[in-house]
């Protein structure tokens, strides 16, 4: 058992070897940036923690443990920094302790200046291919009880037509909460009366949705709804839909990505939407990072840029089904026994 779970951390750090590797041979710069944040991104779901510290004379500062180095890579971005990447720690609140989750994890993030999230299907789909050939010579792997071929080109199809081929729901018609609820009232599962916009979508995509992608084939699902997707470029000027996707292995989702939204007066006015949804829904309120906006103002050039679960790929290319027996020191063994 020791040897095994030795040769499992070896694994590991050959497939974090590929990575670096095939970053450097593409010309991206890896960069490092701060853990503690200001303040956090706007995401309405995620629970980021918060922390403080004094300096030597005993002045507090309050932050938190960012949730994805996102902003300061794009402020870089806006400075003139070229294609960068970065492998960072992150921290999450109300996460579950596995199997797929742990509250600290580690992010790969990669952004193209002057590129979309065309250029960054195919360097995942490249990338994925060259982690995956650190440790075995074949473009299959097994995991679970499925064979899966990681050639290119990987599966690919738009949000909009998986809720109407599995779930035959039409998203041009459900833009609002009361047109979305219309189509799923006679769904075989619960649907909370006071559902918003994003319950309802969550309440179809995870009941009959993502349970049918295929498990032989990796799948990009793209183009979501823009209330899903506040961060990124609209497809066109009016268009509901933004260009952002979601990779899955084996059913799994590894990856988010994105042509980023680079219009400073959208992305502002989507934050205090975001804002508002959090308010709404009893979250922590924080204010919007106004040096995130000014950065943009500085202009940031179009670019495609993307966020993968190292951990979740690692347990998928080497077949492991609980990151509690990925980790060395998962958070379910630090904190067992604990009082609670």
């Amino acid at each position: 058992m020791r040897n095994n779970f030795l040769h499992i951390q070896k694994q590991r750090s050959e497939i974090i070897r590929a990575i670096r590797s095939f970053f450097e041979n593409k010309g991206f710069l890896e960069v490092s940036t701060p853990t503690f944040a200001r303040l956090p991104g706007m995401e309405p779901y995620l629970n980021p923690l918060a922390y403080a510290f004094r300096d030597e004379k005993n002045k507090l500062y309050e932050g938190y443990v960012v949730t994805s180095p996102e902003y300061s890579l794009k402020k870089l971005l806006s400075a003139g920094f070229p294609k960068l990447y970065e492998i960072t720690k992150v921290f999450r609140q109300n996460e579950s302790f596995g199997p797929l989750h742990n509250p600290e994890f580690t992010m790969l993030e990669w952004y193209r200046p002057h590129s979309d999230y065309r250029a960054i299907m195919r360097d995942l789909e490249e990338l994925v291919l060259t982690a995956n050939r650190a440790i075995r010579k074949t473009t299959k792997i097994r995991f679970q009880n499925y064979t899966v071929d990681l050639k290119r080109p990987w599966l690919r199809i738009s949000i909009k037509q998986a809720f109407q081929i599995y779930a035959g729901i039409n998203l041009d018609r459900a833009k609002t909460a009361s047109a979305f609820r219309k189509q799923v009232s006679k769904k075989p599962y619960p649907i909370p009366r006071n559902a918003n916009w994003d319950d309802l979508f969550y309440a179809v995509f995870l009941n009959e949705i993502e349970p049918k992608f295929p498990k032989n084939r990796p799948m990009i699902v793209y183009d979501y709804p823009l209330p899903q997707a506040a961060l990124a470029r609209r497809v066109s000027p009016r268009s509901f839909y933004a260009e952002r996707f979601e990779a899955y292995i084996a059913g799994i989702e590894i990856a988010n990505a994105f042509s980023e939204l680079t219009d400073w007066r959208e992305q502002y006015a989507r934050l205090k939407q975001e804002r508002a949804l959090r308010k709404k829904l009893g979250r922590e309120l924080y204010d919007i990072d106004m040096d995130f906006i000014n950065a943009l103002k500085a202009g940031m050039p179009e670019t495609g840029g993307i966020a993968l679960g190292i951990e979740r790929l690692q347990m998928i290319l080497l077949n492991i089904q609980d990151i509690n027996r990925l980790l060395p020191f998962p958070a379910a063994t630090l904190w067992r026994g604990a009082r609670h």
